[in-house]
C-alpha cells in the first residue's frame, strides 16, 4: 500500500484510503504500519504488532486481500492496434459532437476561445460545410452500428456545438433531416449547446417539432451575475435577451420547455448565495452542470486581486460545510448547491466505477480511451472531445479514425503524465485527462494541479465518511432512484 491517503475526522478516528483497490478503512496506527509493510513484503516484527489481537489482524488481512484480488486492480499489458479496435467497436462511439462553426456572437470573459488560453484556437469566420457533416455522420454511424450489436439499448447521439452553432441554423435542419432520413431506425437523439441569444421564433419552431431534441443554455446565474463575463462584443450582457427567448418558449411550447436544461460557470468574483437563490426560486429547467472556469494554462485569474480569492475561497468552504451538515441531518438541499459540491463527493461514493479492470494504462486515472465520442471541427478533423484543443487530432472524416494515432497518443499521454502518477494517493479518482494537460502537441502536469486535486480529495473524502456515518443512505436514495 505504496499509495494511500490518510485522513483524520476527529482525534479518535483514522482512516485511510486505498488508492490501488478504492477501499476506505477504519483503523490505528499499528494496523495502519500492518498493511504497508504487507504491502511492500516486508517482514513484521513482533514489536509492530505491540499487545492488539493477531487473530483480529490475521483475519483483516485476509479479507483485504481477498477483497483486493476481486477488484483485479493489477495487470497492465502492452497496447495494441487491435485493443483500440475492439474497445471502440464494442463501447465507443456514444456521441459525435458537430464544431459547426468558429464564430460567435458572444465575447464571454472567460471563453477558452479567448486571448485567456493560448493553447486553444481564436474565433474566426469558419463555417463547417454539409458535406464534412454528412461524412462526418456516416463515419460516426459505420462505428455506431458496429457498437449497436453489443449494445442493443444505445442510440446515436448527435450534438452541435461552436462557437454559437445556431449562427449557422440552416446547416443544422439540414443534418438534422439527414440523420432521420437515413438513421432513423436507431432512434437518433440531438443536443445543442448554445448561448441562447439567438432562440428565436423560427429555431424554436423547428426544433419543438423534432424528436428528442435537447438545448442546453449557458446561463450564470441571476442579470448581474451572467452579464459579468457573458457579453456582446461591446460589453453589453447577454442575459435580457436570454431570458426573453426563455420566456416565449415556456408560453408557446411547454413540451420542449421540458427538454431544456442549464450550464452555469463560476469564478472568485461569483456570489455564490445569490446564484443558488436564483436557481431555486426562478421557475426554470433543470440546471445540469456547475462548473469552474478553467484555471490550467491561463491567464484569465490574473483579474482577481488575493483578498478577492481568499474571500471567494472562505465563501465557497463555508457554504460547503453548511451543505454537509444539511446532508447529515436530511434536510433539504439545493439543486445548486448538490453540482456545486455534491458531483465530486458522489463520484468518490461511486468511484468503483472507475476501478475496471482497465490494462491501457501505466497509471488509470479515469482517462477515457478516444473513440468513446468524437468532436468534428469545421475542416473535417477528428478530436477525442470538445474541450481539448486542436493539436492531438486522431483522424479526419475522409480517412476515417486513425488507429495509429490513437495509439501514439494514448502512448504520449501515459509517458508524459501517467508515468508520473504511480505513487499518487488518488490518481484512480483525479479525473484528469488529456483536456486537462493538452498544451501545444505536449502533455504537461503543473504541480500546482496536482497538490490542489489531493488535498480537495481529502476534504472530500472527510465529508464522504462524516456523511455516510450520519445517513449512510443518502446517495443511494439520492442518485439510484
Amino acid at each position: 500500500m505504496s499509495n494511500f491517503l490518510r485522513y483524520q475526522i476527529n482525534e479518535e478516528n483514522l482512516y485511510i484510503y486505498d488508492n490501488d483497490s478504492g477501499l476506505i478503512f477504519n483503523i490505528d496506527e499499528s494496523l495502519l504500519t500492518i498493511i504497508s509493510r504487507e504491502r511492500k513484503s516486508e517482514s513484521l516484527e513482533r514489536d509492530t504488532f505491540h499487545d492488539y489481537n493477531m487473530e483480529y489482524y490475521d483475519s483483516f488481512l485476509k479479507k483485504y486481500d481477498n477483497t483486493c484480488k476481486s477488484i483485479s486492480y493489477k495487470g497492465k499489458k502492452k497496447l495494441t492496434i487491435e485493443d483500440i479496435k475492439k474497445h471502440i467497436e464494442n463501447f465507443g462511439m456514444k456521441q459525435l459532437i458537430f464544431e459547426i462553426t468558429e464564430q460567435c456572437n458572444l465575447r464571454c470573459k472567460y471563453c477558452i476561445y479567448s486571448d485567456n488560453y493560448p493553447y486553444h484556437r481564436n474565433y474566426s469566420k469558419k463555417i463547417m460545410t454539409f458535406e464534412i457533416a454528412k461524412k462526418a455522420i456516416d463515419l460516426y454511424m459505420y462505428y455506431f452500428i458496429k457498437m449497436f450489436q453489443y449494445n442493443p439499448k444505445k442510440r446515436p447521439t448527435f450534438t452541435f456545438y461552436g462557437g454559437e452553432p445556431l449562427l449557422e441554423f440552416k446547416l443544422i435542419t439540414k443534418i438534422v433531416e439527414y440523420v432521420i432520413k437515413k438513421y432513423s431506425f436507431y432512434d437518433p437523439m440531438f443536443n445543442i449547446t448554445t448561448n441562447g441569444t439567438l432562440l428565436s421564433s423560427e429555431v424554436i419552431q423547428y426544433i419543438a417539432k423534432v424528436k428528442d431534441f435537447y438545448i442546453s443554455i449557458s446561463l450564470d446565474g441571476p442579470k448581474e451575475e451572467h452579464d459579468r463575463n457573458r457579453v456582446f462584443s461591446k460589453n453589453k450582457g447577454s442575459f435580457d435577451q436570454i431570458f426573453n427567448n426563455l420566456m416565449k418558449i415556456r408560453e408557446l411550447y411547454p413540451t420542449l420547455w421540458k427538454n431544456l436544461n442549464f450550464l452555469a460557470c463560476y469564478d472568485f468574483g461569483t456570489n455564490i448565495y445569490k446564484v443558488e437563490e436564483f436557481f431555486e426560486n426562478v421557475d426554470l429547467p433543470s440546471l445540469i452542470r456547475v462548473s469552474m472556469v478553467e484555471p490550467l494554462f491561463s491567464s484569465y485569474y490574473k483579474r482577481f486581486s488575493l483578498q478577492e480569492k481568499n474571500n471567494f475561497i472562505k465563501t465557497y468552504f463555508c457554504k460547503k460545510k453548511q451543505y454537509i451538515e444539511n446532508i447529515k441531518s436530511g434536510e433539504k438541499t439545493s439543486r445548486y448547491s448538490d453540482l456545486l459540491f455534491g458531483t465530486s463527493l458522489f463520484s468518490l461514493y461511486n468511484r468503483f466505477k472507475f476501478y475496471c479492470n482497465n490494462t491501457f494504462f501505466t497509471s488509470f486515472t479515469g482517462t477515457c480511451i478516444p473513440g468513446d465520442k468524437i468532436y468534428v471541427d469545421t475542416e473535417g478533423r477528428i478530436h477525442i472531445c470538445e474541450k481539448i484543443n486542436s493539436h492531438f487530432s486522431i483522424g479526419d472524416v475522409y480517412t476515417g479514425l486513425d488507429l495509429n494515432k490513437i495509439l501514439r497518443l494514448m502512448k504520449k499521454y501515459d509517458e508524459e503524465i501517467l508515468t508520473k502518477c504511480g505513487t499518487c494517493p488518488i490518481s484512480r479518482v483525479c479525473g484528469g485527462c488529456y483536456a486537462t494537460f493538452a498544451t501545444k502537441r505536449l502533455f504537461e502536469r503543473p504541480e500546482v494541479f496536482c497538490e490542489s486535486r489531493i488535498k480537495s480529495t481529502t476534504e472530500d473524502l472527510k465529508d464522504l465518511t462524516e456523511i455516510l456515518i450520519h445517513n449512510p443512505t443518502y446517495f443511494r436514495n439520492k442518485y439510484h432512484k
